[in-house]
């Protein structure tokens, strides 16, 4: 938590908070933002810093109640405190010595236009600044402005104060006077930051402006903040906020912040009914976000019975033709009931079936099915220890490789890696290896069978970056062998891609959280909210921090769109984002959960993996009336797995193989109304083997649709490279490491997963963490490594 150890109200909806963050405090620097959550039902907002001071360990923001969060937030006092003040965030703004600069805030922009004018003349720059208000009475920080002012000026709308008139007829004015203007800097409402530009621009003087734009995470995974400069695409929150006021499409931008109008309309009303209801009761103090009844009700585990004493029997040798020859089939859900709800598919084996399923292995003297897999678990020890009812022991074999196996036993394709490789399976069905991996990791669930005491320390310390399947895997390992190992994350929870892009019907939260519960028994630690590389830097940890060795597992990252027309119109996102709305902040519990979806009716998903499928069956479980999966080859060629592509086609998905989109389209108020899309034909194998598909000409149609959700990977985020001197990185902006030993050109810097190898699965990821530990291990001078 982090208190709020000062408040200040400026007018009827305008208020200060000065929070408590010292680490943030002292990672701050003009032009940064942050991500606040309020509390456990909240979204996460984006609020740029007005001010902060290192000495007291404290960040001031200023906030207008515009929505039903910032109205909650106006609520708190003093002493009161917020769940999560993640950052600094974005990019510092370039500052430099100007001959002059003029600093124009409009009504809330004034705040953090603020740090940005102390700073030009801590630099000596000539500071003239400019604020404007609606009137007298809503203006705040004047004598701090002119204690960083050589000119300092006042526009008011109504001439209460100062000129009568916007900002822009002062800063009009202002250039008239002075022909040596070097740059102009404007933080306010979108209209006046754009109205600041089209002025400057005859001048071509700089122009600089900070765009405050819609988020998620603020961390470049969702791709929600997107605007147009130019020709280019950019993400506000890595790329920005600051970007040149001659290149914003700033009519683009003023459309896409209507997004969710109809959403924070609907909120906002609740809040007030609700807040009514309370006056009516004589609590009207009581702020609404903390009814206990808005909280999501926990679920109790089903118990399962103890299984029978252990059995030393000796096991004959089995011959395949004796073998049951398909695998136990897992008991699901009925397509027609789970497409209403987020409960989990797949229901789990029974142990009686997981027996009966084990006792199909042959335990085979020369296994294949572990080179199939990327954490190397002996196969044949955890399904011989479930045939001989030692499921304590079969936990222990599998957690001795992998660190999640209740994860890995729901969503690893076990079709293309162990099982692919399973003796049997030449004949035969292959043994369901994955799905009783998944029921002895649930089975051992709140037994105390990770048993911390056997672990001797080393006296080595690591870190690991990021909480995902890499970093996970890497931490385990490292406990395992008495590290002291950290594992930074920079959302508000542990999990990664498990907890943002995995929907809960496949994966449900409880499994991840009892998963890494396990690991912190062990002794991992977790630091949520921490962005490395901008809260602090990779090589802070192996200097200030005194880490001895870091591994860095921070996933891809940044959404990729396909550059054709209309991608900017409201309703076209990313996979990354849809999912992570949904969730992570669980945004399919509207209105508990006050995150806003943004959900059409008429849905397109372009792209046919795993994750695309994943959004597909979203969208149906939201609502959607009819669901489109558009892939640019045929079923054939679709990386995602089979059960997953058979569950979305069951469920209702309808499929276009061999289509391609050609356009969005769009009305003038900014919502997609269409996507033109045309047909493909197979051609010659490409670089990866595939067939290339090439379009047929005049084939192009249009499919009714008003939501476009893009699912073709991601790109790596820059943040880490682009804050560790001499680390390497390849053309696409992935980590270079050893192959041997995942170390990467920085000496005690390792990396695997993702933001390596680029978007691949859970258990490769886990497979690199993995390999990076050992070799860290190595490094560290433990054992062999």
């Amino acid at each position: 938590m982090y208190p709020i150890i000062k408040r200040e109200q400026f007018g009827p909806t305008t208020y200060l908070w000065e929070v408590e963050a010292p680490h943030v405090a002292n990672a701050c620097l003009p032009g940064h933002f942050l991500m606040v959550r309020m509390n456990k039902t909240g979204e996460r907002i984006p609020l740029t810093v007005a001010d902060y001071d290192r000495a007291r360990g404290t960040v001031t923001v200023v906030i207008q109640a515009v929505g039903k969060t910032t109205f909650q937030m106006m609520d708190l006092k003093a002493s009161d405190a917020v769940l999560d003040f993640i950052g600094p965030l974005g990019v510092a703004s370039h500052l430099e010595r100007r001959a002059k600069a003029v600093l124009v805030g409009g009504g809330l922009g004034v705040a953090p236009v603020y740090p940005q004018l102390r700073r030009h003349k801590e630099l000596g720059t000539h500071t003239i600044s400019i604020v404007g208000f609606r009137n007298k009475e809503l203006m705040f920080w004047a004598d701090k402005f002119r204690s960083q002012s050589d000119e300092f000026l006042v526009a008011t709308d109504d001439g209460s104060f100062g000129a009568k008139g916007l900002v822009t007829t002062v800063l009009n004015q202002v250039i008239e006077d002075h022909d040596d203007i070097e740059e102009i800097i404007a933080i306010g409402p979108i209209p006046m930051m754009k109205a600041c530009a089209e002025l400057t621009r005859p001048h071509g003087i700089r122009t600089i402006v900070s765009l405050n734009s819609i988020m998620v995470d603020g961390t470049g995974m969702c791709g929600s903040c997107r605007v147009t400069l130019g020709d280019e695409m950019k993400f506000a929150c890595v790329d920005g906020p600051d970007f040149d006021g001659h290149k914003v499409n700033f009519d683009e931008l003023m459309l896409r912040q209507k997004r969710f109008e109809q959403e924070e309309h609907e909120a906002m009303d609740r809040y007030r009914r609700e807040r009514e209801r309370l006056t009516s009761l004589g609590r009207g103090g009581e702020n609404p976000a903390e009814i206990p009844s808005r909280s999501r009700p926990d679920v109790a585990l089903a118990p399962i019975p103890d299984p029978p004493p252990p059995s030393d029997t000796p096991k004959k040798p089995k011959k395949v033709q004796n073998i049951a020859p398909t695998k136990m089939d897992m008991p699901v859900q009925e397509a027609s009931e789970r497409v209403r709800n987020f409960d989990e598919v797949a229901i789990g084996y029974t142990m009686e079936m997981a027996l009966e399923e084990a006792e199909r292995c042959i335990i085979c003297k020369k296994p294949h099915c572990i080179p199939g897999c990327p954490v190397e678990i002996n196969i044949p020890a955890f399904i011989d220890a479930i045939v001989k009812r030692d499921f304590r022991e079969s936990y222990r074999v599998l957690k001795s490789a992998n660190a999640l196996p209740a994860v890995c036993g729901r969503v690893c394709p076990q079709e293309v890696q162990c099982e692919a490789n399973c003796v049997i399976g030449k004949k035969i069905e292959p043994v369901a290896i994955g799905r009783l991996e998944r029921f002895i990791a649930d089975f051992a669930v709140g037994r105390g069978w990770d048993d911390p005491s056997e672990i001797e320390q080393s006296g080595k310390k690591a870190a690991v970056v990021g909480a995902g399947p890499a970093g996970l895997a890497c931490a385990g390992d490292l406990v395992k062998a008495g590290v002291d190992v950290t594992v930074y994350e920079a959302l508000h929870v542990a999990g990664g891609v498990l907890k943002y892009g995995i929907p809960e019907f496949r994966l449900p939260n409880d499994t991840i959280d009892i998963e890494v519960e396990a690991l912190a028994a062990l002794g991992v630690k977790f630091e949520l909210d921490t962005l490395i590389g901008k809260l602090f830097t990779v090589p802070q940890l192996m200097t200030d921090m005194g880490y001895d060795a870091v591994f860095v597992g921070t996933g891809a990252g940044s959404p990729k769109f396909m550059g054709i027309e209309g991608e900017a119109f409201n309703g076209v996102v990313s996979a990354n984002e849809f999912l992570t709305r949904v969730n992570l902040m669980q945004g399919f519990q509207q209105p508990l959960y006050d995150t806003p979806v943004g959900m059409g009716k008429r849905v397109a998903v372009i792209g046919a993996g795993n994750t695309a499928m994943d959004a597909c069956r979203v969208a149906l479980r939201m609502g959607a009336e009819s669901v489109n999966l558009v892939y640019r080859r045929t079923i054939k060629e679709s990386p995602a797995r089979a059960e997953e592509l058979h569950h979305a086609i069951e469920e209702g998905v309808e499929c276009h193989w061999l289509t391609n989109p050609v356009r969005i389209l769009g009305k003038e108020d900014g919502w997609v109304t269409g996507m033109e899309v045309i047909r493909m034909t197979l051609g010659e194998p490409d670089d990866s083997g595939r067939r290339r598909p090439v379009p047929a000409p005049g084939t192009e149609h249009v499919l009714d649709v008003d939501m476009v959700i893009y699912a073709l990977g991601t790109s790596a985020n820059p943040v880490i490279a682009q804050s560790t001197p001499g680390l390497g990185t390849n053309r696409w902006g992935y980590i270079d490491v050893d192959e041997e030993t995942a170390m990467t050109s920085a000496p005690g810097v390792f990396a695997g997963g993702d933001i390596v190898t680029g978007s691949a699965t859970v258990i490769l990821a886990m497979g690199a963490g993995r390999k990076a530990a050992k070799g860290m291990l190595k490094y560290m001078g433990i054992g062999e490594g």
